[in-house]
Protein backbone atom coordinates (compact mmCIF):
# COMPACT_ATOMS: atom_id res chain seq x y z
CA UNK A 1 0.00 0.00 0.00
CA UNK A 2 1.65 2.92 -0.79
CA UNK A 3 1.40 5.91 1.67
CA UNK A 4 -0.07 9.37 1.01
CA UNK A 5 2.05 12.59 0.69
CA UNK A 6 1.53 13.62 4.51
CA UNK A 7 2.52 10.06 5.24
CA UNK A 8 6.27 10.24 3.40
CA UNK A 9 6.61 13.52 4.39
CA UNK A 10 5.98 12.47 8.49
CA UNK A 11 7.99 9.43 7.87
CA UNK A 12 10.77 11.28 6.34
CA UNK A 13 10.96 13.96 8.79
CA UNK A 14 11.00 10.95 11.35
CA UNK A 15 13.61 8.89 9.69
CA UNK A 16 15.78 12.41 9.66
CA UNK A 17 15.61 12.83 13.56
CA UNK A 18 16.58 9.11 14.17
CA UNK A 19 19.34 8.88 11.60
CA UNK A 20 20.86 12.41 13.13
CA UNK A 21 19.92 11.04 16.76
CA UNK A 22 22.22 7.57 16.22
CA UNK A 23 24.94 9.16 14.77
CA UNK A 24 25.36 11.46 17.09
CA UNK A 25 25.01 8.51 20.12
CA UNK A 26 26.78 6.86 18.01
CA UNK A 27 30.12 9.74 18.23
CA UNK A 28 29.21 10.66 22.08
CA UNK A 29 29.85 6.89 22.85
CA UNK A 30 32.96 5.99 20.69
CA UNK A 31 34.49 9.63 22.56
CA UNK A 32 33.64 8.34 25.88
CA UNK A 33 34.66 4.58 24.56
CA UNK A 34 38.07 5.53 23.30
CA UNK A 35 39.05 8.73 25.18
CA UNK A 36 40.58 7.99 28.70
CA UNK A 37 39.46 10.78 31.81
CA UNK A 38 41.89 12.61 33.53
CA UNK A 39 42.46 11.82 37.13
CA UNK A 40 44.88 14.02 39.19
CA UNK A 41 45.59 12.41 42.67
CA UNK A 42 47.23 14.07 45.59
CA UNK A 43 48.58 12.05 48.66
CA UNK A 44 49.48 14.53 51.40
CA UNK A 45 51.04 13.70 54.41
CA UNK A 46 55.34 14.18 54.04
CA UNK A 47 57.22 16.60 53.37
CA UNK A 48 56.56 17.55 49.89
CA UNK A 49 53.30 15.27 49.16
CA UNK A 50 52.50 12.68 46.95
CA UNK A 51 50.67 14.11 43.37
CA UNK A 52 49.63 11.11 40.75
CA UNK A 53 48.60 12.64 37.43
CA UNK A 54 47.10 9.99 34.80
CA UNK A 55 44.53 8.72 33.10
CA UNK A 56 41.44 6.22 33.12
CA UNK A 57 38.72 4.72 30.75
CA UNK A 58 35.46 5.17 31.48
CA UNK A 59 34.10 2.61 32.65
CA UNK A 60 31.76 -0.16 30.92
CA UNK A 61 29.02 -0.02 33.47
CA UNK A 62 28.81 3.94 32.84
CA UNK A 63 28.76 3.81 29.19
CA UNK A 64 26.07 1.45 29.06
CA UNK A 65 23.72 3.91 31.71
CA UNK A 66 24.89 6.36 29.34
CA UNK A 67 23.91 3.92 26.11
CA UNK A 68 20.75 3.10 27.68
CA UNK A 69 19.49 6.89 28.59
CA UNK A 70 20.46 7.60 25.37
CA UNK A 71 18.56 5.79 23.10
CA UNK A 72 15.47 6.18 25.74
CA UNK A 73 15.54 10.27 25.21
CA UNK A 74 16.21 9.45 21.57
CA UNK A 75 13.04 7.81 21.56
CA UNK A 76 10.62 9.48 23.03
CA UNK A 77 12.64 12.42 20.66
CA UNK A 78 11.38 10.74 17.81
CA UNK A 79 7.79 10.33 18.47
CA UNK A 80 7.68 13.63 19.40
CA UNK A 81 9.09 14.08 16.19
CA UNK A 82 6.03 11.82 14.36
CA UNK A 83 4.09 14.31 15.87
CA UNK A 84 5.40 17.27 14.98
CA UNK A 85 5.96 15.91 11.57
CA UNK A 86 2.57 14.94 11.13
CA UNK A 87 0.71 18.67 11.87
CA UNK A 88 3.86 20.32 10.02
CA UNK A 89 3.04 18.08 6.83
CA UNK A 90 -0.83 19.13 7.32
CA UNK A 91 0.52 22.28 7.11
CA UNK A 92 2.37 21.80 4.36
CA UNK A 93 0.82 20.31 2.01
CA UNK A 94 -2.60 22.27 2.70
CA UNK A 95 -2.62 24.50 -0.37
CA UNK A 96 -2.68 21.44 -2.36
CA UNK A 97 -5.69 20.42 -0.90
CA UNK A 98 -7.19 23.27 -1.93
CA UNK A 99 -5.97 22.79 -5.21
CA UNK A 100 -7.32 19.64 -5.50
CA UNK A 101 -10.63 21.09 -4.29
CA UNK A 102 -11.05 23.82 -6.93
CA UNK A 103 -10.15 21.00 -9.64
CA UNK A 104 -13.13 18.56 -8.39
CA UNK A 105 -15.07 21.39 -9.07
CA UNK A 106 -13.82 22.07 -12.60
CA UNK A 107 -14.51 18.00 -12.99
CA UNK A 108 -17.77 18.60 -11.83
CA UNK A 109 -18.46 20.88 -14.79
CA UNK A 110 -17.64 24.30 -13.22
CA UNK A 111 -15.57 25.66 -16.03
CA UNK A 112 -15.58 28.98 -14.51
CA UNK A 113 -13.75 27.83 -11.54
CA UNK A 114 -10.69 28.36 -10.52
CA UNK A 115 -7.48 28.14 -8.23
CA UNK A 116 -7.38 30.17 -5.51
CA UNK A 117 -3.76 30.66 -4.09
CA UNK A 118 -2.78 33.31 -1.67
CA UNK A 119 0.29 32.28 -0.65
CA UNK A 120 3.70 32.94 -2.06
CA UNK A 121 5.02 32.86 -5.03
CA UNK A 122 6.99 29.60 -4.68
CA UNK A 123 6.58 26.01 -6.34
CA UNK A 124 2.94 25.39 -4.85
CA UNK A 125 1.98 29.20 -6.28
CA UNK A 126 3.75 28.19 -9.69
CA UNK A 127 1.57 25.13 -10.06
CA UNK A 128 -1.78 26.96 -9.51
CA UNK A 129 -0.71 29.47 -11.91
CA UNK A 130 0.14 26.89 -14.59
CA UNK A 131 -2.93 25.00 -13.84
CA UNK A 132 -5.17 28.40 -13.80
CA UNK A 133 -3.53 28.94 -17.27
CA UNK A 134 -4.66 25.72 -18.40
CA UNK A 135 -8.06 25.89 -17.10
CA UNK A 136 -8.17 28.80 -18.81
CA UNK A 137 -7.60 27.50 -22.74
CA UNK A 138 -9.59 24.37 -21.70
CA UNK A 139 -12.62 26.76 -21.04
CA UNK A 140 -11.84 28.72 -24.22
CA UNK A 141 -11.84 25.48 -26.41
CA UNK A 142 -14.77 24.26 -25.18
CA UNK A 143 -16.53 27.76 -25.34
CA UNK A 144 -15.52 27.50 -28.97
CA UNK A 145 -16.56 23.95 -29.28
CA UNK A 146 -19.65 25.22 -28.08
CA UNK A 147 -20.01 28.32 -30.31
CA UNK A 148 -19.33 26.28 -33.33
CA UNK A 149 -22.07 23.27 -32.61
CA UNK A 150 -24.35 25.90 -31.94
CA UNK A 151 -23.60 28.10 -34.73
CA UNK A 152 -23.76 25.08 -37.63
CA UNK A 153 -26.65 24.10 -36.11
CA UNK A 154 -28.72 27.40 -36.37
CA UNK A 155 -27.11 27.71 -39.97
CA UNK A 156 -28.20 24.34 -40.88
CA UNK A 157 -31.77 24.62 -39.58
CA UNK A 158 -32.96 26.88 -42.49
CA UNK A 159 -32.00 25.12 -45.53
CA UNK A 160 -33.28 21.76 -43.89
CA UNK A 161 -36.59 24.17 -43.32
CA UNK A 162 -36.94 25.39 -46.52
CA UNK A 163 -36.54 21.62 -47.89
CA UNK A 164 -39.16 20.54 -45.42
CA UNK A 165 -41.52 22.93 -46.86
CA UNK A 166 -40.99 22.48 -50.05
CA UNK A 167 -41.56 18.77 -49.65
CA UNK A 168 -45.28 19.32 -48.01
CA UNK A 169 -45.79 21.92 -50.92
CA UNK A 170 -45.06 18.97 -53.53
CA UNK A 171 -46.81 16.16 -51.45
CA UNK A 172 -49.81 18.39 -51.24
CA UNK A 173 -49.90 18.38 -55.24
CA UNK A 174 -51.37 15.69 -57.71
CA UNK A 175 -48.28 14.44 -59.42
CA UNK A 176 -48.51 10.61 -58.18
CA UNK A 177 -45.01 10.23 -60.02
CA UNK A 178 -42.87 12.69 -57.62
CA UNK A 179 -44.96 11.13 -54.61
CA UNK A 180 -42.75 8.20 -53.49
CA UNK A 181 -39.64 10.36 -54.13
CA UNK A 182 -40.74 13.45 -52.31
CA UNK A 183 -42.32 11.17 -49.07
CA UNK A 184 -38.71 9.94 -49.31
CA UNK A 185 -36.95 13.31 -49.18
CA UNK A 186 -38.90 14.33 -46.25
CA UNK A 187 -38.41 11.29 -44.05
CA UNK A 188 -34.80 12.03 -44.57
CA UNK A 189 -35.06 15.68 -43.83
CA UNK A 190 -37.23 15.18 -40.77
CA UNK A 191 -34.08 13.20 -39.72
CA UNK A 192 -31.50 15.98 -40.18
CA UNK A 193 -33.73 17.99 -38.42
CA UNK A 194 -34.09 16.31 -35.98
CA UNK A 195 -30.21 15.48 -35.69
CA UNK A 196 -29.48 19.62 -36.06
CA UNK A 197 -32.36 19.79 -33.00
CA UNK A 198 -30.29 17.16 -30.64
CA UNK A 199 -26.93 19.47 -31.77
CA UNK A 200 -27.98 22.45 -31.06
CA UNK A 201 -29.26 21.33 -27.44
CA UNK A 202 -26.09 19.60 -27.02
CA UNK A 203 -24.04 22.61 -27.55
CA UNK A 204 -26.38 24.86 -25.36
CA UNK A 205 -26.65 22.19 -21.77
CA UNK A 206 -26.38 24.78 -19.05
CA UNK A 207 -27.63 24.67 -15.60
CA UNK A 208 -29.84 27.77 -15.19
CA UNK A 209 -32.86 26.65 -13.17
CA UNK A 210 -31.86 24.83 -10.53
CA UNK A 211 -35.27 23.50 -7.75
CA UNK A 212 -36.33 21.12 -6.31
CA UNK A 213 -37.12 18.09 -8.66
CA UNK A 214 -39.20 15.35 -7.63
CA UNK A 215 -37.37 12.21 -9.39
CA UNK A 216 -39.68 9.56 -9.03
CA UNK A 217 -42.48 11.59 -10.15
CA UNK A 218 -40.68 12.41 -13.39
CA UNK A 219 -39.80 9.02 -13.64
CA UNK A 220 -43.44 7.80 -13.50
CA UNK A 221 -44.58 10.11 -16.10
CA UNK A 222 -41.20 8.97 -18.51
CA UNK A 223 -42.10 5.38 -17.81
CA UNK A 224 -45.72 6.12 -18.82
CA UNK A 225 -45.15 8.26 -21.95
CA UNK A 226 -42.91 5.16 -23.13
CA UNK A 227 -44.92 1.97 -21.75
CA UNK A 228 -42.22 0.70 -19.11
CA UNK A 229 -42.57 -0.69 -15.68
CA UNK A 230 -41.08 1.93 -12.91
CA UNK A 231 -39.55 1.16 -9.50
CA UNK A 232 -38.82 4.06 -7.93
CA UNK A 233 -38.10 4.97 -4.01
CA UNK A 234 -39.46 8.79 -3.10
CA UNK A 235 -36.58 10.86 -3.98
CA UNK A 236 -35.65 14.39 -4.53
CA UNK A 237 -32.33 16.42 -5.94
CA UNK A 238 -31.76 19.69 -6.59
CA UNK A 239 -31.37 20.24 -10.50
CA UNK A 240 -32.60 21.59 -13.76
CA UNK A 241 -36.19 20.06 -14.06
CA UNK A 242 -36.32 20.65 -17.53
CA UNK A 243 -33.00 19.06 -18.13
CA UNK A 244 -33.11 15.99 -15.83
CA UNK A 245 -36.47 15.48 -17.61
CA UNK A 246 -35.07 15.52 -21.02
CA UNK A 247 -32.28 12.91 -20.01
CA UNK A 248 -34.72 10.60 -18.11
CA UNK A 249 -36.58 10.38 -21.28
CA UNK A 250 -33.93 9.79 -23.64
CA UNK A 251 -32.87 7.14 -21.83
CA UNK A 252 -36.38 5.40 -21.69
CA UNK A 253 -36.96 6.31 -25.52
CA UNK A 254 -33.45 4.60 -26.11
CA UNK A 255 -34.05 1.24 -24.12
CA UNK A 256 -37.66 0.96 -25.94
CA UNK A 257 -36.06 2.04 -29.49
CA UNK A 258 -32.73 -0.40 -29.19
CA UNK A 259 -33.87 -2.95 -27.15
CA UNK A 260 -35.96 -5.65 -27.06
CA UNK A 261 -39.73 -5.48 -27.07
CA UNK A 262 -41.23 -5.77 -23.56
CA UNK A 263 -37.82 -5.73 -21.49
CA UNK A 264 -37.30 -2.60 -20.96
CA UNK A 265 -38.09 -0.85 -17.33
CA UNK A 266 -36.63 1.66 -15.50
CA UNK A 267 -35.84 2.02 -11.49
CA UNK A 268 -34.76 4.82 -8.98
CA UNK A 269 -32.97 4.36 -5.61
CA UNK A 270 -30.43 6.49 -3.42
CA UNK A 271 -26.74 5.09 -3.39
CA UNK A 272 -24.20 6.73 -0.73
CA UNK A 273 -23.96 10.70 -2.10
CA UNK A 274 -26.23 10.79 -5.47
CA UNK A 275 -29.71 9.29 -6.99
CA UNK A 276 -29.08 6.46 -9.66
CA UNK A 277 -31.39 6.42 -11.80
CA UNK A 278 -31.30 2.89 -13.98
CA UNK A 279 -32.82 1.72 -17.29
CA UNK A 280 -32.30 -1.51 -18.71
CA UNK A 281 -33.26 -3.67 -21.51
CA UNK A 282 -33.06 -6.82 -23.32
CA UNK A 283 -31.46 -7.35 -26.21
CA UNK A 284 -28.54 -8.91 -28.12
CA UNK A 285 -25.00 -9.67 -26.74
CA UNK A 286 -22.80 -6.62 -26.80
CA UNK A 287 -19.26 -5.71 -26.95
CA UNK A 288 -18.29 -3.53 -23.68
CA UNK A 289 -15.59 -1.89 -25.86
CA UNK A 290 -18.17 -0.95 -28.62
CA UNK A 291 -20.61 0.13 -25.13
CA UNK A 292 -18.27 2.67 -23.90
CA UNK A 293 -17.92 4.63 -27.26
CA UNK A 294 -21.70 5.32 -27.34
CA UNK A 295 -21.71 8.65 -24.93
CA UNK A 296 -19.74 9.63 -28.16
CA UNK A 297 -22.10 11.96 -30.61
CA UNK A 298 -23.01 9.92 -33.84
CA UNK A 299 -21.38 6.45 -32.47
CA UNK A 300 -24.58 4.94 -31.57
CA UNK A 301 -26.07 6.03 -35.06
CA UNK A 302 -23.49 4.54 -37.06
CA UNK A 303 -24.25 0.73 -35.62
CA UNK A 304 -28.62 1.42 -35.47
CA UNK A 305 -28.92 2.97 -39.19
CA UNK A 306 -32.05 4.70 -38.98
CA UNK A 307 -32.99 4.52 -35.59
CA UNK A 308 -31.94 7.83 -34.19
CA UNK A 309 -28.90 10.30 -34.76
CA UNK A 310 -26.70 9.26 -32.13
CA UNK A 311 -26.78 12.11 -29.81
CA UNK A 312 -29.02 10.82 -27.10
CA UNK A 313 -26.59 9.50 -24.92
CA UNK A 314 -24.22 12.15 -25.34
CA UNK A 315 -26.95 14.32 -24.51
CA UNK A 316 -27.71 12.77 -21.22
CA UNK A 317 -23.95 12.67 -20.25
CA UNK A 318 -23.36 16.07 -21.04
CA UNK A 319 -26.64 17.07 -18.56
CA UNK A 320 -24.99 14.52 -16.42
CA UNK A 321 -22.06 16.26 -15.97
CA UNK A 322 -23.61 19.68 -15.67
CA UNK A 323 -24.80 18.78 -12.72
CA UNK A 324 -21.32 17.20 -11.31
CA UNK A 325 -22.98 13.48 -11.82
CA UNK A 326 -22.04 10.77 -14.06
CA UNK A 327 -23.38 8.24 -16.86
CA UNK A 328 -22.93 4.60 -16.49
CA UNK A 329 -22.90 2.50 -19.42
CA UNK A 330 -22.54 -1.65 -19.05
CA UNK A 331 -23.26 -4.31 -21.33
CA UNK A 332 -25.38 -7.48 -19.75
CA UNK A 333 -23.90 -11.15 -20.19
CA UNK A 334 -27.24 -12.18 -20.94
CA UNK A 335 -27.68 -9.66 -23.53
CA UNK A 336 -28.89 -6.12 -23.90
CA UNK A 337 -27.90 -2.67 -22.15
CA UNK A 338 -28.14 -0.99 -18.36
CA UNK A 339 -27.82 2.49 -18.13
CA UNK A 340 -27.02 4.24 -15.11
CA UNK A 341 -27.69 7.97 -14.39
CA UNK A 342 -26.49 9.34 -11.69
CA UNK A 343 -27.34 12.54 -9.77
CA UNK A 344 -25.92 13.90 -6.72
CA UNK A 345 -28.49 13.84 -3.87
Amino acid sequence: MRLSLRARITVMFVATVLGVGLALIGLVYAYLKLTPVPVVASFPGTEDGVVIDGAVPVADEILGRVLTASLVALALLTALAGVVGWFVAGLVITPLRSIADDARAVTRGDLSARIDYLGPHDEVGELAETLNAMLDELADAVERQRRFAANASHELKTPIATIQTVADVALSGEDADLRPAVTQIREVNARNAATVSSLLQLANVQVRDRDAVDLAALCREAGAAHGVPVDAEPLTVVASPTLVRQAVDNLVRNAVVHGAPGTANLALRRTPGSAEITVSSGGDVLDPVEVATWTEPFTRARRTAGAGHGLGLALVKAVAKAHGGSLQLAARTEGGLVVRLLLPA
